[in-house]
């Protein structure tokens, strides 16, 4: 039994929830090896700089990592590019790796890769892992200008509801803290399952809603046995995405779907097509 009244035992299950939306920095920041080489820029956003890197001349491919992660999950995809002579941006999201801002919310990251985009055009593609797709969704809602799109291991559309403790994501269940009151988990989890899907910090901006509105060809891959997005998420997205293709593969789990060589030489496949 805890000890906390009702109003505090609710003040701090609300500031567990809180805390899930904040990114955990690395002690130190990793830079993709080709990115040595590369011109790098902090580049302004409305809620802080944000560190970026241009490797390569002519229309390049603009890359977006995903929670917790940075720019070196490039590290592939970045050298396949220099090899074929195609340019690559990739940065680090706020909250992560080198750059300094912090604010992560869908809105904020978004800001990011229209900031980034503009600073180091032009940009013919962009791909995208994880929380970073969600973040590149809200761009090209909101004026990022490019052909062809890659969504990998995407979040959203989040296609499991959380009506039950037991529903809530193995991502958050890893950043709940140890040494927490049992009781301020327990209400937190609760908060949690009744969490409206996930949105930006603009209240209008409907993830569901806007895929349908996009005109970028996209490409959508996901692992069978990803262990923290459903497979669902991105078949909903290939459904919603008007002309979108839908890879699906298996055995590659959420993050290294990102690296591997096959999956690298698609993605290039696809973006350096010409229509």
């Amino acid at each position: 039994m805890s000890d906390l009244s009702a109003t505090d035992l609710e003040t701090e299950a609300q500031r567990l929830v809180d805390s899930l939306g904040k990114p955990k920095r690395r002690v130190r920041p990793r830079l993709a090896r080709m990115l040595n080489e590369a011109e790098d820029l902090e580049v302004a956003t409305p809620t802080g700089g944000i560190m970026a890197w241009r490797l390569g001349a002519g229309p390049a491919t603009l890359m977006v990592h995903g929670w917790e992660d940075d720019n070196a999950l490039w590290s592939p995809l970045i050298d396949l590019n220099a090899e074929m002579l195609r340019g690559s941006v990739a940065f680090d999201l706020p909250g992560h790796g080198w750059s300094p801002a912090e604010d992560c919310s869908i809105q904020a990251a978004g800001k990011a890769v229209l900031a980034v985009a503009e600073a180091f055009g032009p940009i013919d593609s962009v791909v995208a892992h994880s929380f970073g797709c969600p973040a590149t969704i809200w761009a090209l809602a909101n004026g990022l200008n490019v052909p062809r799109a890659v969504m990998i291991a995407s979040p959203v559309p989040r296609t499991e509801t959380r009506s039950q403790a037991r529903d809530m994501t193995r991502w958050e269940q890893a950043q709940l803290h140890e040494g927490e009151d049992p009781e301020v988990i327990a209400r937190a989890l609760v908060l949690m399952a009744e969490r409206p899907p996930m949105r930006s910090n603009d209240r209008d901006f409907d993830i569901d809603g806007v895929l349908p509105t996009l005109t970028a060809k996209a490409l959508i891959i996901h692992s069978m046995d990803d262990e923290q997005c459903p497979v669902a998420n991105s078949q909903a997205m290939a459904e919603l995405w008007p002309g979108s293709e839908l890879v699906l593969l298996d055995g590659l789990g959420h993050r290294l779907i990102a690296q591997d060589p096959d999956v690298v030489a698609r993605i290039f496949e696809f973006v350096d097509a010409m229509d």
